[in-house]
């Protein structure tokens, strides 16, 4: 939940939950930097487990930020369906948010996924597709998508932050036209 004060280009965000979540990101970042300096010097890091557990903190993270886009709808008079497909979009026109939720339930969900491939639901098969490039083999999907986001700079979760202000912006704006 955020309030806000001003109006216009004046409009000033009160958002104790970005703030908690730009902290955690921040920790899981740093575990990160920490895990690529080690699949630098490693003979071959998938042995090592090193991608394995990247993946896992960048799905953490990515649940993390699902949470903020729930904390950010609280008590709003919208439907989430329409404010996920607010604010930036990705290359392929998908909105940065909807990509973040996707993200978020992969990860909570792939365990789950993994035995049932076969056998997935549109809503889940939605899910996925909506994360799995088409250009080849997707072993570190969350890795993918957060290096996407990145724009090839330096893998880093809280590189996340300004797409999902830029979101809550057009949250906020699409309330005032209600």
């Amino acid at each position: 939940m955020y309030i806000t004060s001003g109006k216009h280009n004046d409009l000033i965000f009160g958002d104790a939950e970005l703030s908690y979540l730009e902290e955690l990101l921040c920790s899981i970042d740093k575990n990160l930097s920490d895990i690529n300096l080690r699949i630098k010097h490693s003979i071959d890091p998938e042995s090592d487990g090193l991608c394995d557990k990247g993946e896992y903190f960048i799905g953490a993270g990515f649940c993390a930020m699902q949470r903020y886009l729930a904390d950010v709808l609280q008590d709003k008079r919208i439907d989430k369906g329409v404010a996920l497909q607010l604010g930036p979009k990705n290359k392929k026109g998908v909105a940065i948010s909807l990509v973040v939720h996707a993200a978020g339930n992969y990860w909570k969900h792939g365990p789950e996924w993994h035995i049932w491939m076969d056998e997935l639901d549109a809503k889940s098969q939605k899910t996925i597709d909506r994360l799995i490039s088409n250009e080849g083999p997707a072993w570190y999907v969350l890795s993918d998508v957060l290096a996407e986001l990145c724009n090839e700079k330096e893998l880093s979760l809280r590189g996340c932050i300004p797409y999902l202000k830029k979101w809550r912006y057009a949250v906020h704006q699409k309330l005032q036209e209600n």
